[in-house]
Protein backbone atom coordinates (compact mmCIF):
# COMPACT_ATOMS: atom_id res chain seq x y z
CA UNK A 1 0.00 0.00 0.00
CA UNK A 2 1.48 3.36 -1.02
CA UNK A 3 2.04 6.23 1.40
CA UNK A 4 -0.37 9.14 1.57
CA UNK A 5 2.10 11.73 2.81
CA UNK A 6 5.61 12.65 3.90
CA UNK A 7 6.95 13.61 7.32
CA UNK A 8 10.25 15.49 6.98
CA UNK A 9 12.70 15.84 9.89
CA UNK A 10 15.54 18.33 9.61
CA UNK A 11 19.11 17.86 10.74
CA UNK A 12 21.31 19.65 13.25
CA UNK A 13 21.44 23.45 13.46
CA UNK A 14 18.37 23.72 11.20
CA UNK A 15 14.61 23.83 11.41
CA UNK A 16 11.67 22.99 9.16
CA UNK A 17 12.53 25.82 6.76
CA UNK A 18 15.32 23.75 5.20
CA UNK A 19 12.67 21.78 3.29
CA UNK A 20 11.06 24.84 1.62
CA UNK A 21 12.40 24.09 -1.87
CA UNK A 22 11.58 20.37 -1.71
CA UNK A 23 7.99 20.38 -0.46
CA UNK A 24 6.40 21.87 -3.63
CA UNK A 25 8.02 19.10 -5.70
CA UNK A 26 6.59 16.22 -3.69
CA UNK A 27 3.73 14.17 -5.09
CA UNK A 28 1.89 13.94 -1.77
CA UNK A 29 1.21 16.29 1.13
CA UNK A 30 4.15 16.86 3.45
CA UNK A 31 4.60 17.89 7.06
CA UNK A 32 7.96 19.50 7.86
CA UNK A 33 8.66 19.01 11.56
CA UNK A 34 10.23 21.64 13.79
CA UNK A 35 12.11 19.75 16.49
CA UNK A 36 11.98 21.36 19.97
CA UNK A 37 14.05 24.47 20.61
CA UNK A 38 13.41 26.13 17.25
CA UNK A 39 10.74 27.37 14.87
CA UNK A 40 7.21 26.52 15.97
CA UNK A 41 8.49 24.64 19.05
CA UNK A 42 10.51 27.14 21.11
CA UNK A 43 11.90 25.55 24.27
CA UNK A 44 14.81 26.02 26.67
CA UNK A 45 17.74 24.13 25.19
CA UNK A 46 18.25 22.10 28.37
CA UNK A 47 14.86 20.46 27.68
CA UNK A 48 15.74 19.49 24.10
CA UNK A 49 16.48 15.81 24.57
CA UNK A 50 16.39 13.03 22.03
CA UNK A 51 13.17 11.76 23.61
CA UNK A 52 11.60 15.22 23.29
CA UNK A 53 12.47 15.18 19.59
CA UNK A 54 11.00 11.72 19.10
CA UNK A 55 7.79 12.89 20.78
CA UNK A 56 7.65 15.95 18.49
CA UNK A 57 7.89 13.76 15.38
CA UNK A 58 5.20 11.42 16.69
CA UNK A 59 2.93 14.35 17.54
CA UNK A 60 3.22 15.75 14.02
CA UNK A 61 2.71 12.31 12.51
CA UNK A 62 -0.42 11.81 14.59
CA UNK A 63 -1.72 15.28 13.70
CA UNK A 64 -1.00 14.86 9.98
CA UNK A 65 -3.98 12.69 9.21
CA UNK A 66 -1.71 10.41 7.16
CA UNK A 67 -2.63 6.76 7.51
CA UNK A 68 0.89 5.78 6.46
CA UNK A 69 3.77 8.16 5.79
CA UNK A 70 7.22 8.18 4.30
CA UNK A 71 9.34 9.32 7.24
CA UNK A 72 12.44 11.21 6.08
CA UNK A 73 15.37 12.33 8.23
CA UNK A 74 18.36 14.41 7.17
CA UNK A 75 21.78 14.47 8.83
CA UNK A 76 21.36 14.59 12.64
CA UNK A 77 17.72 13.71 12.03
CA UNK A 78 19.09 10.17 11.93
CA UNK A 79 19.14 10.27 15.72
CA UNK A 80 15.39 10.74 15.86
CA UNK A 81 13.62 9.11 12.92
CA UNK A 82 14.59 5.43 13.45
CA UNK A 83 13.44 5.67 17.06
CA UNK A 84 10.18 7.35 16.04
CA UNK A 85 9.62 4.67 13.38
CA UNK A 86 10.14 1.98 16.01
CA UNK A 87 7.38 3.56 18.13
CA UNK A 88 4.80 3.74 15.28
CA UNK A 89 5.85 1.10 12.72
CA UNK A 90 2.28 0.58 11.54
CA UNK A 91 2.15 4.24 10.46
CA UNK A 92 5.43 4.20 8.50
CA UNK A 93 5.32 3.08 4.87
CA UNK A 94 9.05 3.71 4.35
CA UNK A 95 11.92 5.12 6.41
CA UNK A 96 14.31 7.31 4.41
CA UNK A 97 17.69 8.48 5.69
CA UNK A 98 19.18 11.37 3.71
CA UNK A 99 22.92 11.34 4.44
CA UNK A 100 22.25 10.82 8.13
CA UNK A 101 24.40 10.00 11.06
CA UNK A 102 23.19 6.87 12.85
CA UNK A 103 23.72 5.44 16.29
CA UNK A 104 24.25 1.77 17.01
CA UNK A 105 21.07 0.38 18.54
CA UNK A 106 20.95 1.40 22.18
CA UNK A 107 23.76 3.90 21.68
CA UNK A 108 24.17 7.58 20.93
CA UNK A 109 25.11 9.38 17.73
CA UNK A 110 28.64 9.93 19.06
CA UNK A 111 28.96 6.14 19.30
CA UNK A 112 28.18 5.98 15.58
CA UNK A 113 31.04 8.21 14.45
CA UNK A 114 33.90 6.53 12.64
CA UNK A 115 36.43 5.26 15.19
CA UNK A 116 39.14 7.56 13.83
CA UNK A 117 36.96 10.67 14.26
CA UNK A 118 35.01 9.74 17.40
CA UNK A 119 37.37 11.16 20.02
CA UNK A 120 37.77 14.42 18.12
CA UNK A 121 33.99 14.73 17.84
CA UNK A 122 33.53 14.12 21.57
CA UNK A 123 36.13 16.77 22.40
CA UNK A 124 34.44 19.24 20.03
CA UNK A 125 31.06 18.64 21.69
CA UNK A 126 32.60 19.20 25.11
CA UNK A 127 31.03 18.31 28.42
CA UNK A 128 29.64 21.66 29.53
CA UNK A 129 26.43 21.57 31.55
CA UNK A 130 24.89 24.01 29.08
CA UNK A 131 23.24 21.88 26.38
CA UNK A 132 23.28 24.71 23.85
CA UNK A 133 25.73 24.55 20.93
CA UNK A 134 26.14 27.54 18.65
CA UNK A 135 27.62 27.53 15.16
CA UNK A 136 29.08 30.70 13.70
CA UNK A 137 28.22 31.77 10.17
CA UNK A 138 31.88 31.29 9.25
CA UNK A 139 31.96 27.72 10.58
CA UNK A 140 28.72 26.91 8.80
CA UNK A 141 30.17 28.16 5.52
CA UNK A 142 33.28 26.01 6.01
CA UNK A 143 31.11 22.90 6.22
CA UNK A 144 29.37 23.57 2.90
CA UNK A 145 30.62 22.31 -0.44
CA UNK A 146 32.72 24.83 -2.37
CA UNK A 147 30.74 24.17 -5.55
CA UNK A 148 27.51 25.48 -4.01
CA UNK A 149 26.14 28.76 -5.31
CA UNK A 150 26.27 31.80 -3.06
CA UNK A 151 22.47 31.86 -3.19
CA UNK A 152 22.30 28.34 -1.76
CA UNK A 153 24.91 29.13 0.90
CA UNK A 154 23.01 32.23 1.98
CA UNK A 155 19.73 30.29 2.05
CA UNK A 156 21.26 27.94 4.62
CA UNK A 157 23.33 30.38 6.65
CA UNK A 158 20.35 32.70 7.14
CA UNK A 159 18.32 29.79 8.51
CA UNK A 160 20.74 28.05 10.85
CA UNK A 161 19.88 27.88 14.54
CA UNK A 162 21.38 26.68 17.81
CA UNK A 163 21.45 22.96 18.55
CA UNK A 164 21.26 20.73 21.62
CA UNK A 165 24.30 18.71 22.64
CA UNK A 166 21.86 16.05 23.90
CA UNK A 167 20.98 14.95 20.34
CA UNK A 168 24.56 13.77 19.95
CA UNK A 169 24.91 12.15 23.37
CA UNK A 170 21.49 10.76 24.41
CA UNK A 171 21.11 7.02 23.95
CA UNK A 172 17.99 5.35 22.58
CA UNK A 173 16.76 1.95 21.48
CA UNK A 174 15.29 1.02 18.11
CA UNK A 175 13.58 -2.01 19.66
CA UNK A 176 10.26 -2.40 17.91
CA UNK A 177 11.53 -1.47 14.46
CA UNK A 178 10.35 -4.42 12.34
CA UNK A 179 12.98 -6.11 10.20
CA UNK A 180 10.62 -5.90 7.23
CA UNK A 181 9.87 -2.17 7.51
CA UNK A 182 11.03 -0.71 4.17
CA UNK A 183 14.05 1.54 4.57
CA UNK A 184 16.41 3.46 2.29
CA UNK A 185 19.58 5.50 2.65
CA UNK A 186 20.29 8.28 0.15
CA UNK A 187 24.05 8.67 -0.09
CA UNK A 188 25.37 12.09 -1.19
CA UNK A 189 28.53 12.00 -3.25
CA UNK A 190 29.77 15.55 -2.52
CA UNK A 191 29.02 15.60 1.21
CA UNK A 192 31.66 17.35 3.34
CA UNK A 193 29.66 17.20 6.59
CA UNK A 194 28.76 13.51 6.67
CA UNK A 195 31.59 12.20 4.54
CA UNK A 196 31.24 9.22 2.19
CA UNK A 197 33.15 7.09 4.70
CA UNK A 198 30.87 8.19 7.54
CA UNK A 199 27.81 7.51 5.38
CA UNK A 200 29.10 4.00 4.65
CA UNK A 201 29.59 3.43 8.38
CA UNK A 202 26.06 4.67 9.11
CA UNK A 203 24.65 2.30 6.49
CA UNK A 204 26.41 -0.59 8.25
CA UNK A 205 24.62 0.22 11.51
CA UNK A 206 21.08 -0.41 10.22
CA UNK A 207 20.62 -3.67 8.30
CA UNK A 208 18.30 -3.86 5.32
CA UNK A 209 18.83 -0.42 3.82
CA UNK A 210 18.31 0.08 0.11
CA UNK A 211 21.05 2.52 -0.91
CA UNK A 212 20.43 5.25 -3.47
CA UNK A 213 22.90 7.96 -4.50
CA UNK A 214 22.80 11.59 -5.61
CA UNK A 215 25.94 13.48 -6.64
CA UNK A 216 25.16 16.38 -4.33
CA UNK A 217 26.48 18.18 -1.24
CA UNK A 218 25.11 17.71 2.26
CA UNK A 219 22.05 20.02 1.98
CA UNK A 220 20.74 18.20 -1.11
CA UNK A 221 17.13 19.21 -0.40
CA UNK A 222 18.32 22.82 -0.99
CA UNK A 223 20.81 22.33 -3.82
CA UNK A 224 19.22 19.35 -5.63
CA UNK A 225 15.54 19.34 -4.61
CA UNK A 226 14.37 17.79 -7.91
CA UNK A 227 16.71 14.83 -7.49
CA UNK A 228 15.65 14.26 -3.88
CA UNK A 229 11.97 14.62 -4.80
CA UNK A 230 12.30 12.11 -7.64
CA UNK A 231 13.54 9.42 -5.22
CA UNK A 232 11.00 10.27 -2.52
CA UNK A 233 8.08 10.31 -4.97
CA UNK A 234 9.08 6.94 -6.39
CA UNK A 235 9.31 5.50 -2.87
CA UNK A 236 5.91 6.92 -1.87
CA UNK A 237 4.23 5.34 -4.90
CA UNK A 238 5.34 1.79 -4.09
Amino acid sequence: MSADGFVLVHGGFHDARCWERLVPLLSRPAVAVDLPGRGSRPAPMETVTLEACVQAVLADLDASGFERAVLVGHSLGGATVPVAAARRPERIAHLVLLSTLLAPDGGAIVDGFLPETREQAIRRLGNAEDARIEMSDAHHREMLNGTMSEEDVEFLVRRHVAESRRLFTDRASRAGLPDDLARSYIRLGQDLSVTPAQQAHAISLLPGLEVREIDAPHPAMVTHPKDVAAILNEIAAR
